[in-house]
């Protein structure tokens, strides 16, 4: 049970900052005009109490609603389309007259004026979702809103929770990066042939020099000659992707959104590929296990100037990734090659490095320099060409 402080408290509420200027000019209005005895600024006061009195009668009466938003889908690429629906549904008997509804869709507000609607009757709005940023975008609270047409007075009252839009980067499928380096029971099986590993691949014949604890008896046995058993290398492939978020290290907005999506794409496809990931976001690393919920993830990356630089992004790799087999470095036109190597150097020695430099203005290839590979990506359709090419 609300108490009166609550409820004068609640009627304050509704005082807008226009209101409450309307309450002091009034208030000045008439001491300054009774003390002076100005019959014009008692004028002024009276007309702003019949404002106060106008307005307060748009807040009279009670609504009570229900209102549910349903997006579909909730999960999209960047410049796909997203629409979605707002129901609301008059939960009290009495028709309801000259209610506002306000819905807050990303940064901005949609504003629906609703007919008169009955007991028990609902009513349906249409909207569309902008995606053409990538973004996390919060949809709701869904809010009535009684008051004056000037906007003197407002009684808000809320009706649903936020729902949230997660709109993904793009990414284009990328060639396998299965390179690894340390060899065990939970490798993965390469095309490489092996003497002596976990992994069988074949039998055959005995050549000189071969370790004679991998010949085959029963085998040699039955055919008249010496059979060997015969490998094939597991490794180990564990894929470290970097992401900078400086903006200071990109030339724009549309460079820093491209090395995102190549950040996105080698992700994606090393959980495709079942491989060890670990990802590592301006300094911070991502955990995630699933590339839906690692995209909805990258929806979320911002970026800031001066901090999380590739230097730093590098230093936080040897620490949740040191026994990463390949580095792949997403990094902005605006670090130079050798800053671009002097941070490559301080990942593990073992590690194959890999550079996807975005830069709209560079034609795409790539070239080695040292033992780092690196990638120009002009475009994202561009990329999957040029990793396939270096792998």
């Amino acid at each position: 049970m609300p108490t009166v402080p609550d409820k004068i408290r609640r009627a304050l509420s509704t005082v807008s900052h226009l209101g409450w200027t309307v309450v002091v000019l009034g208030l000045l209005s008439w001491i300054v005009g009774w003390v002076l005895g100005w019959k014009e600024l008692m004028i002024i006061a009276g007309a702003a109490l019949v404002l106060m009195v106008f307005a307060a009668l748009f807040t009279l009466g009670r609504v009570e609603f229900s209102a549910s938003v349903s997006v579909s889908p909730s999960r999209v690429v960047v410049g796909e389309r997203a629409a979605g629906e707002l129901l609301l549904t008059n939960e009290r008997t009495p028709a309801a007259r000259g209610v506002r509804v306000e819905m807050a869709v990303g940064k901005a507000v949609a504003v629906y004026s609703l007919p008169t609607v009955k007991g028990g009757d609902s009513i349906s709005e249409l909207f569309v979702v902008p995606t053409n940023r990538r973004a996390v975008i919060p949809v709701g609270p869904v809010s009535t809103v009684q008051g004056d047409p000037v906007g003197i007075l407002r009684r808000t009252e809320t009706w649903s929770d936020i729902t949230e839009i997660f709109v993904h980067p793009k990414t284009v499928p990328l060639a396998t990066m299965a390179a690894g380096l340390i060899r065990d029971l939970e490798g993965q099986a390469t095309p490489q042939l092996s003497p002596s590993d976990v992994a069988f691949h074949t039998l055959r014949e005995y050549v000189a020099g071969d370790d004679r604890r991998h010949v085959h008896w029963k085998s040699s046995a039955k055919i008249g000659q010496l059979m060997v058993r015969q490998y094939v290398d597991t490794r180990r492939s564990h894929i470290a992707v970097l992401l900078s978020t400086d903006l200071d290290e990109y030339a724009d907005d549309d460079e820093f959104e491209l090395s995102v999506s190549c950040a996105a794409s080698a992700a994606v496809q090393a959980l495709r590929d079942e491989q060890t990931l670990s990802l590592i976001v301006g300094g911070h690393q991502v955990v995630t296990t699933h590339p839906k919920h690692m995209l909805d993830r990258f929806s979320a990356i911002e970026g800031a100037r001066g901090k999380g630089g590739l230097q730093e992004t590098v230093t936080a790799a040897r620490r949740f990734a040191p026994d990463a087999s390949i580095a792949v470095m997403c990094v902005g036109s605006r670090l130079r090659v050798a800053d671009i190597r002097r941070a490559s150097t301080r990942m593990s020695l073992e590690a194959t490095g890999i550079v996807l430099r975005s830069d709209a203005t560079a034609a795409a290839g790539f070239q080695t320099i040292g033992t780092t590979r690196f990638v120009n990506v002009s475009a994202l359709d561009t990329l999957g060409r040029s990793i396939g090419a270096v792998v």
